[in-house]
């Protein structure tokens, strides 16, 4: 392999615009479409992240069997060191996910690179700009893109290794996709998605007769036992330096039936086809390269469209089987389709350069392909329209919201305990969340670990001077004889209750 120097590198324009202007491009169209200062939350999911980032930095949790969570804690740590540093602000919160978001940008840039020309790679991310909820996502406090940036990381290592054979990267992709997985255990479906990569890379089967051969390998000194051991290592040992060996509740627990039935109205199916057809404009560009990777199939850089195509049809299957898919869930299938859809750009663009059509007709081929990505380009403002009007209604829902928080803040003298279900209110006015409800979710509730008995537990243990219940009202009426007793309601609305412990209430 021809080694270029650094100098060489330097004086190309092409080194800037990919590692340096299309980045900075993508945090300044973060920060002027998304109002990260505004927005009261994103998701409820930012307010349980914050608040155990919260009670870590405080050391009131050093142990993650102290509160309930179905993903391992290292996301909270990277939360609660990163604003013991920069300070305990939502935009300070938020820019770390967007420099997460950024490193993704990056890695996918420099993996379509390697596979597609340049103006398909600027379309391409352009495309995942506006795509839905990628923006959102880029600066909510929650776990979607930082697992997504390091397993993204991880592919872009190992496609380095097929390249140069370096065994560093082959390793450090390992030990990445195990920090993905201690961050979010959905993850998990790389692990095949890149052993598809690396056997058919190292061990390609071109016939049955075959696979007798791959039985008589050094698999010592194969590839793919190396990364699979030096995943397993890192995984092991992140756990142990994190305190989170917990096979049980971050795993298994994602597949017990008891959860599936407690969310009986989402139909799995039906909310796969609802994610491709909000992605339609992409799933037709991926349409398009049908026949390019049986083109040069032995080329190494060929070799790369396997990872998109094998990550969509797993990440399919497993969708199919999995309750609840949360909105969030829709970059784990918009990439792969991004992915394959600059593939299908790069037919176009190839035939259009060389004015070969392969074996279809050209009326046909041109006609589709060029309504296809003509159709791409016009939903384009529609995509921003959609995004602004988003903003738009977060924006409007905040204000209830933010005048809640100011009602918390005017009783916050000396208080040490709030018991709340939206987390985001502990966060604002600094008041910590018990740990044992610090996670109040959809799924926690469909645990069924969140009774009567528990919460008034979780009351009398800590006594929470303000309680505020804006998400699941039902929680007032398991605690009813508690309230009446202890508390008094100073404000209540359809969605909202906030109540006072007696003694706070007669000194205000």
């Amino acid at each position: 392999m021809v080694k270029i120097s650094k100098a060489v590198y330097l004086q190309d324009p092409d080194f800037y615009i990919f590692n340096i202007i299309i980045p900075l491009v993508f945090i300044i169209s973060a920060l002027v479409f998304m109002p990260i200062n505004q927005v009261f939350q994103f998701d409820t999911d930012e307010g349980i992240a914050l608040s155990l980032a919260n009670l870590y930095s405080q050391h009131i949790i050093n142990h993650p069997a102290q509160t309930w969570s179905d993903q391992p804690p290292l996301f909270t740590l990277i939360i609660s060191n990163f604003l013991d540093i920069f300070g305990d602000s939502i935009s300070n919160a938020r820019i770390l996910i967007l420099l997460f978001a950024t490193l993704f940008i990056w890695c996918f840039t420099q993996i379509l690179r390697l596979s597609v020309g340049k103006a398909t790679t600027i379309i391409t991310i352009l495309l995942l700009f506006v795509s839905v909820n990628f923006l959102r996502l880029s600066v909510s406090v929650m776990q979607a893109i930082p697992c997504l940036s390091l397993g993204m990381l991880s592919i872009y290592l190992i496609i380095l290794y097929t390249i140069d054979l370096r065994k560093v990267w082959l390793i450090l992709s390992a030990v990445i996709l195990a920090l993905a997985l201690q961050i979010k255990m959905i993850m998990i479906f790389l692990i095949p998605v890149i052993f598809i990569y690396l056997f058919n890379t190292f061990h390609p089967i071109t016939s049955i007769s075959k696979l007798s051969k791959i039985q008589n390998l050094h698999l010592i000194k194969s590839p793919i036992v190396t990364w699979l051991l030096s995943l397993t290592t890192a995984f092991i040992t992140v756990s142990l330096l994190t305190n989170s060996l917990d096979f049980k509740q971050t795993f298994l627990f994602h597949l017990s039936p008891n959860l599936k039935d407690q969310f009986t109205e989402h139909n799995s199916f039906f909310d796969v086809i609802y994610i491709y057809l909000q992605n339609f404009d992409v799933l037709l560009l991926s349409l398009l390269p049908l026949q390019y990777p049986r083109k040069q199939h032995q080329q190494i850089y060929q070799q790369i469209y396997q990872i998109p195509l094998s990550w969509l049809i797993i990440i399919t299957l497993v969708f199919c089987k999995h309750k609840p898919i949360w909105y969030h869930y829709i970059v784990l299938i918009s990439v792969p389709l991004l992915w394959l859809g600059a593939y299908g750009m790069q037919t176009v663009f190839d035939q259009i350069k060389f004015g070969k059509l392969g074996k279809f007709k050209p009326s046909q081929i041109s006609k589709f392909a060029v309504l296809t990505i003509l159709f791409t380009f016009l939903v384009i403002p529609v995509k921003l329209g959609v995004i602004f009007w988003e903003n738009h209604n977060f924006l409007e829902k905040s204000q209830r919201r933010f005048t809640n928080l100011e009602r918390v803040v005017t009783y916050k003298n000396n208080n040490q305990w709030l018991f709340t279900d939206v987390g985001m209110y502990g966060f604002y006015s600094q008041i910590n969340i018990p740990p044992e409800i610090t996670v109040i979710s959809r799924k926690r509730l469909g645990s069924e670990t969140l009774n009567s008995e528990f919460l008034i537990k979780v009351l009398s243990k800590y006594q929470p001077e303000q309680i505020l219940i804006d998400r699941f009202p039902h929680l007032a009426d398991l605690m009813k004889p508690y309230l009446e007793s202890n508390y008094h309601e100073i404000y209540t609305d359809n969605s909202t209750k906030h109540y006072l412990r007696n003694d706070v209430f007669r000194k205000s």
